[in-house]
């Protein structure tokens, strides 16, 4: 019992201590006057100690970055001194930040001037030396030129900076609680700055870089320096995202429509569903780079490196588009009836595709039947071709003995040395026309005949030619549309790197 009363004897006297020490330092103390007691001692030295949170989100279209960042603040306030021994030992105690003078210490590129909804201050602690600490908490908004020409590969150098907005050189003095980083290899050598002790990583950006330094800028406002520290950092974006859900997807797409411009057209040339196939593919790409340029900002200067990528993939399927109407106008010559010309297809038929391996697998063994089919067809065409003109010559010597004579006897004996039919049949008149119908009839259709296996020889030979025109067009699209992702989409860029000229243009 006699502890306990101890102890709240102790307690008590150090509150009433307390009490008295905040009464005395603050009786007559002003906190909207700069702590010093002589105004021409000198500027109050001001020691800064930012540690870097997390970049929390880049938001490309409004060229800002979002940081989260602590920051502890160091100065002697002349006024808030004591002696401990005068108040019970007591060294140090903690006051509401609103009661003290502190710094004007703002973020000079911040992009939201609602300072007070994203920062959060607590009590400061003073020391009987007159020594404050002020530690604060800040998610702040910084201006920062984007370079976009490389999206989604891009590289940026942003900065903060920290400095006073009213005071000059000669009334506050900035200093960082470490020595500033002046050589291009700290952060790369891995050098353990305190500033990243709490840095927690971004998934989509990774922090390359970091540097700063203290800086005296002249205004032409006023004769005195402003000082600042200037915090740099460079920072390079994750693509995995993008190769993912947009680049690799859109590829696909490319090629496979590229194939699909080029399949076997059928006999009559109707293959609309083609047009139907381009007309989808341009519209998903169209709607892809209407999802990209939501991530662009508005004012840029030069048109991204994804931009280009899908510009030049729809250029790629527009160029498809108008090769697969010109192998169906290729086709459409034979169903016109227009016959190849001979070297052209003698070059097409002696084409020894059984002896090369390439050939087989770059054209397909339906072009070797292909050609087999058009020299079967030849060799029909020729032994039709020549029915056709031993026929037509005995009918024309038909008919010649025919006109040669008015005796109906001597005709139907002409009749039968010419056709070899027996003399007793035709002796009735209409039996005889009969026959010649019949001759006509016959003539008739052999002509029919060498007219249709002419025609589907000649449609044979044109989609011969087609389709050897589709294959080798389809691959040069395929190639080219490869080749063309790997130059747009390979990465050689040398990592960002901040340097001292780097550093003195950024914070111009």
């Amino acid at each position: 019992m006699r502890i306990l009363v101890i102890l709240t004897s102790v307690l008590c006297l150090a509150d009433c201590q307390q009490k008295e020490l905040l009464n005395a330092l603050f009786k007559d103390y002003k906190k909207e006057l700069r702590p010093v007691r002589d105004e021409n001692s000198g500027p109050t030295n001001v020691t800064v100690q930012l540690y870097f949170k997390q970049i929390q989100k880049v938001h490309e279209n409004d060229q800002i970055i979002t940081l989260y960042c602590w920051i502890e603040e160091y100065w002697y306030d002349e006024f808030l001194t004591w002696n401990p021994e005068d108040f019970g030992g007591v060294k140090n105690m903690h006051v509401p930040s609103e009661m003290i003078w502190k710094p004007d210490l703002l973020v000079y590129n911040n992009a939201n001037m609602n300072i007070k909804e994203n920062e959060l201050q607590t009590n400061v602690q003073v020391e009987h030396t007159g020594k404050i600490s002020l530690f604060r908490a800040i998610i702040t908004d910084i201006t920062c030129d984007l370079q976009m020409e490389k999206f989604p590969y891009d590289q940026q150098i942003c900065y903060i900076m920290l400095a006073s907005w009213s005071y000059d050189g000669s009334q506050i003095m900035l200093n960082t609680a470490e020595e500033p980083t002046e050589a291009p290899d700290d952060f790369r050598n891995g050098t353990n700055l305190a500033i990243l002790n709490h840095y927690i990583p971004n998934m989509e950006w990774k922090l390359v870089d970091f540097r700063y330094r203290t800086n005296l800028k002249y205004y032409d406002c006023c004769p005195q320096p402003y000082p600042d520290i200037s915090y740099f950092f460079a920072i390079k974006r994750n693509p995995s995202y993008y190769l993912f859900t947009l680049i690799i997807p859109s590829a696909f797409i490319t090629i496979v429509t590229v194939i699909g411009f080029f399949t076997p057209h059928s006999s009559t040339g109707e293959n609309t569903e083609k047009v139907s196939l381009g007309v989808t593919a341009l519209l998903s790409l169209a709607i892809i780079l209407m999802m990209v340029s939501d991530k662009l900002p508005a004012t840029s200067s030069s048109v991204p490196l994804l931009g280009q990528y899908y510009i030049g993939l729809i250029f790629i399927m527009f160029l498809a588009t108008y090769c697969t109407t010109f192998t169906l106008g290729i086709q459409m010559q034979g169903n016109a009836g227009r016959p190849i010309t001979r070297k052209l297809r003698s070059f097409l038929l002696s084409i020894r595709m059984n002896r090369n391996s390439f050939l087989i697998w770059f054209f397909g063994r339906e072009l070797m039947n292909t050609q087999e089919s058009i020299k079967m067809r030849l060799k029909k065409y020729d032994k039709l071709s020549e029915l056709k003109k031993s026929f037509a010559a005995g009918f024309v010597q038909f008919q010649q003995k025919l006109l040669k004579t008015e005796d109906p006897k001597h005709n139907k004996s002409s009749l039968v040395e010419t056709v070899s039919i027996d003399s007793s049949k035709i002796q009735d008149p209409a039996l005889y026309n009969v026959a010649v119908d019949i001759l006509a009839g016959v003539q008739s259709i052999r002509q029919d005949l060498t007219s249709q296996e002419h025609l589907k020889r000649i449609r044979k030979e044109w989609q011969m030619l087609a389709r050897m025109l589709e294959k080798i067009i389809m691959w040069f699209f395929i190639i080219s549309t490869v080749i063309f992702a790997s130059v747009m989409l390979y990465d050689t860029q040398q990592l960002p790197y901040i340097t001292d000229d780097v550093m003195r243009s950024k914070a111009k």
